[in-house]
């Protein structure tokens, strides 16, 4: 069978090019209101709050907090080893990589400058000047990664079998189950290893390339 061609990169953050799986735990403890927050998580799984309302108190403990202190809290996170390899691989062949993460875009937005990844999709906290003011725009959650990367392929032009996608999470494994080739990087269960053609298990995580050459046709 012909192998299909290349056309764009699909990435989770963090966990997949970052180590620390969840930027808002790591926020909350790193502005010392973890234990506040610590019981949201069980609310959203048994229903009785939604995802937005869960972001919005997540957010609500951060109130006051400058963007400086965020920022360089988050960037406590660090990129695993062979991200940077990983997406010059495909930025060097002209092929776009876009980010779709539960995120924070004040920091992802940094991330997307760092590696060159050419946009990222993520979730906008709200600030009154340089101070977070407790509120933010969700775009992307748990349960609508799919939906983002059906827009995301329409906007490029792009075909399900032309796309390589890389995660870690449960929320990841549509962008794994969809793309023409879903790798599972460093994944965080058994449901997310069993979703992907294949597995990185450790670091460095441009092994993952290996992978990609294989599968499709490049250049």
């Amino acid at each position: 069978m012909a192998k299909s061609s290349l056309k764009l990169a699909i990435f989770d953050i963090d966990g997949t090019l970052r180590r620390v799986r969840d930027p808002w735990i790591h926020l909350h403890h790193h502005l010392g209101v973890a234990e506040q927050a610590k019981d949201l998580p069980a609310r959203w799984q048994r229903g009785e709050i939604t995802y937005e309302q869960w972001a919005q108190l997540d957010a609500s403990f951060w109130r006051g907090s400058t963007r400086e202190t965020i920022v360089t809290a988050l960037g406590t996170n660090p990129f695993r080893d062979g991200a940077r390899e990983l997406i010059d691989w495909f930025t060097s062949r002209a092929i776009p990589c876009v980010g779709i993460s539960s995120g924070l875009s004040i920091f992802n937005e940094i991330t997307a400058a760092e590696l060159g990844i050419k946009e990222i999709i993520s979730n906008d906290l709200q600030f009154d000047g340089d101070i977070c003011n407790g509120e933010i725009s969700i775009q992307v959650n748990e349960e609508n990664k799919g939906e983002i990367m059906d827009e995301i392929l329409e906007r490029y032009s792009v075909r399900d079998e032309q796309v390589a996608a890389f995660g870690d999470g449960t929320a990841d494994i549509p962008l794994l189950e969809k793309a023409g080739l879903g790798i599972a990087i460093c994944p965080s269960n058994d449901k997310v290893r069993s979703s992907a053609r294949h597995v990185v298990g450790d670091e460095p995580i441009d092994q993952a390339l290996a992978f990609v050459e294989k599968h499709f046709k490049v250049g």
